[in-house]
């Protein structure tokens, strides 16, 4: 058994002998007792939330919005919905296409992108977007994003680009 169901365990047997003894009758009135057990239980599984992480991209993934394999790791980009479906792009562009067209009809709650340069996974609004004629993606979105503020900005000035966020590029 797991800690934490051990100490939720112990805590609902205190709670049980406490409501068997004489003294909880002069001091709780009927059903209050039972009404503040729920309302907790509900609370400790309401305040028990999962991360979102990002999902790894298989070789055989196609991009949600252009049905494209996903070949360019490093210009990829993903978003989690509501209903922990993961929908991968070979394109950041791809991404903001489908967000535009509501082509999902779950509640968005995480964009990822891929950092041009580490190839690792960063959040979509924490990142650095570098947008440019002079970009070549796999759909030319023309977007490339980064971790790091002055990698970006580097990126921005060697293709002749515009450094900007992610609100920016989602309208």
């Amino acid at each position: 058994m797991n800690q934490s169901i051990k100490q939720h365990t112990s805590l609902l047997q205190s709670l049980r002998a406490f409501s068997l003894s004489k003294s909880y009758k002069y001091l709780v009135p009927p059903g209050v007792f039972a009404a503040a057990l729920i309302f907790s239980l509900l609370a400790l599984v309401n305040c028990q939330t999962r991360k979102i992480e990002p999902v790894a991209i298989a070789a055989e993934d196609m991009c949600s919005y252009c049905r494209m394999a996903i070949s360019e790791k490093r210009v990829a980009a993903e978003l989690i919905d509501s209903e922990s479906q993961a929908f991968k792009f070979d394109d950041i562009g791809c991404m903001v296409n489908f967000v535009k067209n509501q082509k999902n009809s779950a509640k968005t709650v995480a964009y990822f992108v891929m950092d041009f340069e580490n190839r690792e996974w960063v959040k979509a609004e924490s990142a650095f977007f570098v947008r440019s004629n002079e970009i070549r993606t796999p759909m030319n979105g023309g977007i490339i994003a980064f971790k790091d503020r002055a990698k970006a900005q580097a990126a921005a000035d060697k293709y002749h680009g515009t450094l900007v966020r992610f609100d920016t590029i989602i309208q």
